[in-house]
């Protein structure tokens, strides 16, 4: 029904414009129409709701069948919004690399590599990834760890190895292996490739060589042990969070939430050193573990994590927990309060990931134990203001909780922003029935 229909038209009179009045009945139905219309589209964009339009209402799922079939741990956007997700599958008796490529309606593309899938065991035993990035002219750079080292692969935009990468697409170093913990990877804006592994980090050239510049001999010890997270500030200098509860460390038999313990944060220079400059000889502590690092516009530094507090309702009293530090390492006291910020979903959480929003705000996500008589976990989000308070237009009251079936467990590992707003969420689910039958998930969320 048109809304003009209940216009009633007055006749210009000597000359004057057109009037129009609404009677009793027609201006009710108009008000009423205008309400329905502004309400359903409210309700349609409400932040924190899964995007109806992606995947199955919001959701893309992998139909795996082995035990322990899988574990998705790094996501990366390309520039036509398609979304590269990676992680590792069962391989005979050991694991190897998997990176899976969807459209942007969430379905498989079939155009990359085998039905939307590739495999490689990028040169090492029980490789998994822990990192990917699209370059500008969409060639695809992933980094795995393994127990035999680390490895770099590059390909093609439609996932074929680009043999023209290190030898034969892949730099393979068993000096720098991740085995055991986490690892991060970042692209320089000349194309160098910095990944971390077991208490080292090491630069590549663009080409997937090692870097004799970086280090020594492209390598450079960790003051922090095991790293967790990394990124590059303006300057080139190399920021890298070091602690235990990452994604990589849920435990699935027996199920449970990771620990958690106080991280570091270290700063290094382009060369590898450790810049004297930050915190207390190059490193600055933090309450919470620091699963995922960001930079603000301003140049201060976000991290998040898991932390334990008497401040969580809750059995175990594990939740979020978020800290904001000033350019030189030094709190920031103007953050939540006193420069950090504590979220509980009770009875228990656990934070992995971590992104901030173009107008500042912050998401945090991971996971929460959800099940009752039995351990069973859900995707967690939450969503801050730059001030560090929780924001009360997501979800309900600043968080979000995804159930993805009875008795699973389910955990977001890694996000990444839309250039539309939306979050993106890779994670893993699975029947938790003794014996773990997971799969990749990759959820989109409504910003706004």
């Amino acid at each position: 029904m048109r809304l003009l229909a209940f216009l009633k038209h007055q006749s210009p009179i000597n000359g004057s414009q057109p009037k129009f009045t609404f009677g009793g009945r027609a201006l009710f139905c108009l008000l009423l129409c205008l309400g329905i219309a502004g309400s359903s589209k409210t309700a349609m964009a409400q932040a924190g709701s899964l995007a109806p339009t992606f995947g199955n209402n919001g959701i893309f799922t992998t139909n795996f069948t082995q035990v322990d079939a899988s574990i998705a741990i790094a996501v990366a956007l390309q520039s036509d919004g398609k979304i590269i997700a990676g992680g590792a599958v069962p391989s005979g008796v050991s694991q190897t690399v998997a990176l899976v490529r969807l459209n942007t309606n969430g379905t498989l593309d079939t155009t990359f590599g085998s039905g939307g899938f590739v495999t490689n065991d990028f040169g090492v035993e029980f490789a998994e990834v822990y990192g990917i990035a699209v370059l500008s002219d969409g060639k695809i750079v992933a980094a795995a760890e393994g127990i035999t080292g680390g490895s770099i692969g590059r390909f093609n935009s439609n996932g074929s190895v680009d043999t023209t990468f290190g030898i034969n697409g892949f730099a393979v170093s068993n000096q720098v292996n991740g085995e055991g913990g986490p690892a991060a990877m970042a692209i320089q804006p000349d194309g160098d490739i910095i990944v971390t592994g077991n208490s080292v980090m090491a630069r590549y050239t663009a080409e997937g060589a090692l870097d004799p510049t970086f280090g020594t001999d492209g390598i450079a010890p960790l003051g922090g042990g095991f790293a967790s997270g990394i990124v590059l500030q303006p300057d080139g200098k190399i920021l890298i969070t070091s602690g235990s509860s990452a994604s990589h460390q849920v435990s699935t038999v027996p199920p449970q939430l990771p620990a958690a313990s106080q991280g570091v944060i270290a700063r290094y220079k382009t060369n590898g050193s450790l810049d004297q400059s930050f915190g207390i000889s190059g490193q600055a502590a933090s309450v919470t573990s620091v699963a995922g690092i960001a930079l603000q516009s301003d140049g201060k530094i976000v991290v998040a994590g898991t932390i334990n507090s008497q401040l969580i309702v809750g059995s175990n009293q594990t939740g979020f927990g978020l800290v904001r530090y000033n350019t030189n390492s030094g709190i920031d006291t103007s953050f939540g309060t006193r420069g950090g910020v504590i979220t509980g979903f009770p009875p228990a959480a656990a934070g992995f990931a971590l992104v901030i929003q173009t107008n500042g705000d912050i998401v945090v996500a991971g996971q929460t134990i959800t099940g009752t008589g039995s351990f069973a976990t859900s995707f967690a989000l939450a969503r801050y203001t730059s001030a560090g308070r929780l924001d009360p237009t997501f979800g309900t009251g600043g968080k979000v909780t995804t159930t993805l079936g009875s008795n699973t467990v389910s955990w977001i590992s890694s996000l990444v922003l839309q250039t539309d707003g939306k979050i993106v969420a890779v994670g893993n689910t699975g029947a938790n029935t003794g014996e773990f039958l997971d799969n990749f998930v990759v959820a989109r969320y409504l910003t706004q």
